[in-house]
């Protein structure tokens, strides 16, 4: 992919976002999957992943 130049502003389509932002929905799903399902790898990312691991506070 070339590189931008700094001075050009670049627009990314609507349609291409969307799917990134898909992608990276399902990425986040496998690892937390993964993570669930392995706890000792779950270990090795310490504090941070247990934080996102841990269900969310009542509202």
């Amino acid at each position: 992919m070339p590189e931008a130049k700094p001075d050009a502003p670049q627009v990314i389509p609507e349609e291409l976002m969307l799917a990134r932002l898909e992608q990276s929905e399902q990425m986040r799903e496998f690892f937390i999957q993964m993570w669930l399902q392995n706890p000792a790898l779950a270990a090795q990312g310490g504090e941070r992943l247990r934080q996102l691991l841990a269900p969310a506070p009542p509202a």
